[in-house]
């Protein structure tokens, strides 16, 4: 009995074994994400590299550059806000629901630079803060798919990110 059990379990192992692999190796993305704070909404386009190391585990970095300025008032004053950049490095935890969707959630770490300019004069600022974010991805072939995701950076004022993005597996 006991090598009876023995031999189905390991056949288990076996046959899971390349459904485990397909969902492991290198991914990219490249999308638009919406910066929202309480003064300003900025987009950016985002980049991302990531590896997963099994079905449910994985890492990412990610790289954001401003394309959509936005001029706002601030203590009175109108001032023209950008994102210069923005870069972090996250621990991605996921959970499979089909071999076409999953959602994950991430944690990480953000430094972000932003500019502002206001009558004739411009000031730069960069910070760190935490990172918590959750999404989803759907795939509409074996290895390409789109992403949607929401990110909370915990800086002195919170800024909310949300964004989409195509997603490329290698």
């Amino acid at each position: 009995m006991k090598l009876a059990i023995t031999t189905a379990m390991t056949l288990a192992a076996f046959a899971a074994a390349p459904a485990l692999a397909q969902d492991t190796g290198f991914y990219g993305t490249i999308g638009y994400g919406n910066y929202s704070a309480d003064d300003a909404d900025l987009g950016a386009v985002q980049l991302r590299g990531g590896y997963n190391f099994s079905e449910f585990l994985g890492a990412e970095i990610e790289g954001a550059i401003g394309v959509a300025d936005e001029s706002t008032t601030i203590a009175g004053v109108s001032a023209d806000v950008e994102l210069e950049s923005s870069y972090g490095a996250y621990a991605v935890g996921r959970i499979p629901f089909s071999e076409k969707a999953d959602v994950f959630g991430r944690v990480g770490y953000v430094s972000t630079e932003i500019k502002a300019s206001a009558g004739g004069v411009s000031a730069s600022a960069d910070d760190d803060a935490a990172a918590l974010g959750l999404g989803g991805n759907y795939y509409f072939a074996p290895n390409q798919g789109i992403r949607v995701g929401y990110t909370y950076l915990d800086y002195d004022d919170s800024v909310d990110v949300i964004d989409v993005a195509y997603v490329l597996k290698f």
